[in-house]
């Protein structure tokens, strides 16, 4: 904004339509525009109703510019500007410019009238190279600012064109990959392993053979058979209508090839591989097929083909389609298989489904984040689980989990909410059939929209590469490692006709024959039908050990800490027992570490009527006397909640309750004086001479890096309370705490 004289501010200001900001007095009243409201993320409700108020969303920083600004108003100036981060109401801070005129009657301030902006010199100022803002232009358009470093002086550029020229680039990129691959025929490439193979392959062959002698019309044998001239391993992409199935197939093909959002689109299996040619074929169930190539291959070419088949009266009959995808993101090897949908099936689609399903190899579920799996999950689940229990889950859209944010804090990150949606399928997995099962969380809109950038952060946390290093093992081998997960099948088809003895005689015989060549093939070739186990989604996740006791790195690690309860429990003091007692001189300080505790024991309910001060509270179900019962699930461990120091009014054996449980004393990191001295006079203090505890500190998000000198007395000063009072040395346990119950 230009320099005003006061004149032109007076007059500017106050013929304003309505000004941005007006602050009547004595009353101290204030009132906001529609307009700033929006840029600040507030409504009429939420924003501050006087001047003070309007003073607690500056920024800490800023107090002293706040201050000046009270001496202006009170004083003779008439025109003022204030650049400051404000809070906004999505939990973020801003930098501000208000440019103001105060009103004075007898000198006293009557009203006050400004108009607030974004202040790009300010931001500027603080901003770090790549930071970026919006910001309006003259013609109302909204338009995105970069800030970039020039000779060691931080400018800003429009990056709107940039990124459209990007888009376009994008584009004729691949039009031109469409346009180059235009050659008709596929190369015959045989897997390095092709030679045994095909030694197993007639081996499994001759046991089909002899087993459709006796299971005539099987329809899971005969598909099986097919199978074995697959020399890649089939991976089927199963899941509900809309869980995201053709979004993750696009994302690993890097364009939208299968149409989405539509049942049309999966009505038929869609085999995908990666290869040196652009083409398609299409396979009818008449036995014709015919071949696309090149930039025919479109995705209207493809939602054409499915609308087709989906069509009750169409007489294509189209049964499959097989595309390969110059750089597409499938291992050498591997091919995946687009199933389906489940629970939006018409009867030719639930025919499709049934006839591919006992060609695949191993399944990936495909299910949406923030969705736990239903009554339809379960029952496609059980139908696969019959036919193949190879099974990985894919958790999709997790694009659309955000960090929770309070006051600037995030207190709830959309990892943790991603690793919550995880470990919500492997429970309902275990409830449903005992087994664990590994759940591989990816968003195909960000995989898809960066596919040819894989260096920006957008791709790297879409995790799609982590996915696709997943299956990368499995394509080694590929063709024998196929060849033994359908000899299973075969064999696991095989042993329940004999189980359920629906034959007898010399059938039965000859099935129980069959049922030994298999169970020799596999053992000679064992290991090889394995597939990998134990992913964990564990990117930026901390889990530190406690080394040296240091205060300062522990209270850095703890602003990064994810894994809670895992890093409390990994403490040295809890290494031969896993059970707490959480004192302190004031109550509500145990209560804040329990609630953090809690949020990963899946904490149910408080006791009705709140926490009385005296209480003991106790979570698990041997307590050592009379306690609060803590309902929870989810964890073994037991915790005892003592009362503040001054209300324990019981006589308490100390050294045989801390013989049982590790005492955890809790602290006000910002109060450390006062915490020991209270220490000092506790009813426990001679049982911490004799057991180790932990020395417990809250609220560790007051005190960031810039502010770090205010605790780095801290380790100094507990060393000389414990030698001085002859206690062992404690473990130090630093967090920041995000929910506290009221006591």
């Amino acid at each position: 904004m230009i320099n005003l004289t006061e004149w032109e501010r007076n007059n500017f200001i106050n013929t304003a339509h309505m000004p941005d900001i007006t602050v009547i007095f004595p009353s101290r009243e204030i009132y906001f525009s529609p307009e700033i409201l929006n840029v600040m993320r507030l409504n009429i409700e939420t924003c501050p109703k006087t001047l003070d108020q309007w003073y607690e969303l500056c920024h800490p920083e800023d107090h002293m510019k706040l201050s000046k600004l009270e001496s202006i108003i009170y004083g003779h100036e008439s025109t003022f500007t204030l650049t400051r981060k404000l809070y906004c109401g999505d939990g973020y801070y801003r930098n501000f410019r208000l440019d103001g005129f105060v009103q004075r009657q007898d000198g006293k301030p009557v009203k006050i009238t400004g108009t607030e902006t974004l202040a790009l010199s300010a931001w500027l100022a603080n901003a770090q190279e790549g930071d970026r803002i919006e910001c309006t232009d003259n013609n109302g358009i909204i338009r995105t600012l970069e800030a970039f470093r020039v000779q060691g002086v931080m400018m800003l550029r429009d990056i709107g064109e940039i990124e459209d020229m990007q888009q376009e680039n994008l584009r004729l990129r691949r039009e031109i990959q469409r346009r180059i691959f235009s050659r008709s025929t596929f190369p015959v490439i045989l897997p390095e392993d092709y030679t045994e193979g095909t030694l197993i392959h007639n081996k499994l062959e001759d046991c089909i053979n002899s087993a459709l002698n006796v299971m005539t019309g099987n329809s899971q044998l005969k598909a099986l058979r097919r199978s074995l001239n697959e020399t890649s391993l089939m991976i089927g992409i199963a899941g509900l209508t809309s869980s995201g199935k053709s979004s993750f197939v696009n994302a690993l093909l890097g364009e939208r090839l299968i149409p989405e959002q539509t049942r049309a689109t999966t009505n038929i299996p869609i085999i995908c591989r990666e290869g040196e040619f652009r083409s398609a074929k299409i396979f009818y169930q008449d036995g014709r097929s015919e071949e696309i190539r090149g930039a025919e291959l479109t995705g209207v070419y493809m939602k054409n083909a499915a609308s087709e088949s989906f069509n009750p009266g169409n007489k294509s009959g189209i049964s499959r389609i097989e595309i390969t995808i110059p750089g597409a993101m499938i291992p050498s090897g591997i091919c995946f298989v687009d199933t389906p949908g489940f629970d939006a099936l018409a009867s030719s689609g639930g025919a499709a489904l049934r006839n591919v399903l006992p060609e695949l190899d191993m399944m990936i579920y495909v299910t949406p984040v923030r969705a736990r799996l239903k009554g339809a999950d379960y029952e496609y689940l059980r139908l696969l689980m019959n036919m193949n229990g190879r099974i990985v889950f894919v958790l999709s859209q997790i694009d659309l989990e955000r960090d929770d944010s309070e006051a600037g804090q995030v207190i709830h990150s959309a990892h943790d909410k991603i690793l919550g949606d995880i470990n919500a399928i492997r429970q309902d997995m275990r409830n449903f059939c005992g087994t664990d099962f590994d759940v591989i969380p990816v968003s195909s809109k960000n995989a898809l929209e960066n596919f040819y950038d894989k260096k920006s952060q957008s791709w790297i946390d879409s995790n799609l590469e982590d996915a696709v290093n997943y299956f990368e093992p499995l394509g080694r081998d590929s063709f024998t490692r196929a060849l033994m997960m359908r000899a299973e099948r075969i064999l696991k088809l095989v042993d329940g006709v004999i189980s359920r003895r629906e034959v007898t005689g010399s059938s039965r015989w000859r099935l129980q024959e069959v049922a030994g060549k298999l169970r020799k093939i596999l053992s000679v070739n064992s290991g090889l039908s394995e597939i990998p186990s134990g992913y964990s989604f564990s990117e930026s996740v901390i889990t530190p050990k406690n080394q040296g006791k240091n205060l300062l790195s522990s209270l850095i690690t703890s602003m990064r800490e994810r894994e809670f309860k895992t890093r409390f429990f990994e403490l040295e003091a809890f290494r031969n027992k896993k059970k707490a007692v959480l004192l302190g001189a004031e109550k509500i300080q145990s209560m804040k570490l329990f609630s953090r505790l809690s949020h990963n024991l899946m904490l149910e309910t408080m006791p009705d009527g709140g926490v009385i001060p005296s209480e003991w509270l106790c979570t698990g179900h041997v307590m050592p006397f009379g306690c609060v019962r803590v309902p929870v699930t989810g964890g073994a461990e037991n915790i005892l909640i003592a009362p503040s120091n001054v209300n324990i009014t019981q006589n308490v054996d100390w050294h045989k309750l801390f013989n049982e449980y590790v005492p955890v004393v809790s602290v006000d990191l910002a109060r450390v004086d006062s915490g020991l001295s209270d220490l000092v006079n506790s009813p426990y203090i001679t049982g911490l001479a004799l057991n180790k505890w932990v020395l417990s500190f809250g609220n560790a998000g007051l005190f960031d890096t810039r502010q770090i000198d205010l605790v780095s007395q801290v380790p100094k000063r507990v060393n000389e309370f414990v030698e001085l009072n002859g206690l062992k040395s404690p473990d130090w346990f630093i967090f920041e705490n995000y929910k506290i119950f009221s006591v």
